[in-house]
């Protein structure tokens, strides 16, 4: 699970999921990403991983993303099976056994289709429309009502965290590894606490990411939409010429050249803007900055990772908890290689049998 600012959520939800594991029988670990939380969640973290070793914690020095936090958690779990969700508890742990039977038929990555779905209808609406386009405009294949609540092996999931691409959306990138996918119906429950995240200027960041990382249909739409403005522009000065000659009748006036000028112009700006996207995301890439960096990590038996933040002024200890004595403060970057390996979710318990 990747948390942020959710104080009021991670005990009630560790809680629940342990109830829930522990009744299968199987053994498994709970693993937390704080995505640099501002509130007392990283206190509620630390409580929680000294009371049980099966709870594991990253902290992040300060907010990365969704994205980010997802990676973090694909490269870090252990064992076979994953099982991501949300740490608002809208995925009721409850449901887990639902996707765990899905999977003994054969997928390898299985979804919770939400039931009843409990988000905003602008929320509702959004999501939808956006699947929409990217099926039947885009051509982008996205599984039907795709969520954060889903199963994955170990293997493909460390197979799209570890893609060198810095700006990945996970759903899409599971299908294009070819995992065979199935989907299972779950319920969908009101938030427990606290307020959403999740904005519409992430929402829309997150089609961005998935547009321009997916496909280049916008730049030959720009090129088709620029012929068509061209063949229009001929056209029209055919005419103006032909009534001239023919009919004596005088050219338009400048209202009308006025409207063509502005509706140009825009069109212009907006093919700059999806080209400039393009472009940054090509910056970033070759910027190949880590996409993000840990503060600690709790019940580790590494205290202290390649990627994480060493203050220069003491060597890291590890506390009988597995605390990393570790900050961002006065901190040089010890080494990027685990985020070499790669966002608006991550794995909240995990079938931890054993590691690869």
């Amino acid at each position: 699970m990747p948390v942020f600012n959710e104080e009021g959520n991670v005990e009630a939800l560790s809680a629940r999921i342990l109830s829930t594991m522990e009744t299968l029988g199987a053994p498994f670990e709970l693993l937390f990403v704080d995505d640099g939380s501002r509130d007392r969640t990283p206190e509620r973290l630390r409580h929680l991983a000294a009371c049980d070793e099966r709870i594991r914690v990253v902290r992040f020095t300060r907010n990365y993303g969704q994205e980010a936090a997802v990676e973090a958690l694909y490269l870090n779990a252990r064992g076979r099976w994953l099982i991501q969700m949300d740490g608002d508890l809208q995925h009721p742990p409850e449901e887990i056994p639902k996707l765990i039977a899905k999977k003994d038929q054969g997928y390898d990555v299985v979804y919770g289709l939400r039931q009843d779905r409990q988000d905003s209808l602008f929320r509702v609406a959004a999501s939808r429309a956006m699947q929409w386009g990217m099926r039947s405009v885009l051509e982008i294949e996205l599984p039907d009502d795709v969520s954060t609540f889903r199963l994955m092996s170990a293997p493909v999931a460390r197979l799209v965290a570890a893609l060198p691409e810095r700006r990945k959306f996970f759903s899409a990138l599971i299908v294009w590894s070819g995992a065979r996918i199935g989907s299972v119906g779950v319920q969908h429950a009101p938030r427990h606490a606290g307020a959403t995240h999740y904005s519409f200027t992430k929402l829309l960041n997150h089609t961005f990411d998935l547009i321009v990382g997916f496909t280049s249909k916008p730049l030959r739409y720009i090129g088709s939409l620029g012929l068509a403005f061209a063949a229009v522009g001929l056209a029209l000065g055919a005419w103006v010429i032909a009534r001239k000659l023919l009919w004596d009748y005088g050219i338009m006036g400048w209202p009308s050249l006025f409207a063509a000028v502005v509706i140009l112009g825009g069109m212009q700006l907006m093919a700059t803007s999806v080209i400039g996207e393009y472009i940054a995301r090509i910056y970033v890439q070759a910027q190949a900055r880590p996409l993000y960096n840990v503060a600690e990590r709790l019940n580790f038996d590494r205290p202290q990772g390649s990627d994480e933040l060493q203050p220069a002024s003491a060597s890291p200890k590890a506390s009988s908890s597995g605390v990393s004595a570790t900050g961002p403060a006065s901190a040089a970057l010890a080494g990027p290689s685990v985020t070499r390996s790669g966002s608006s979710a991550a794995p909240a318990a995990v079938l931890a049998e054993e590691p690869p």
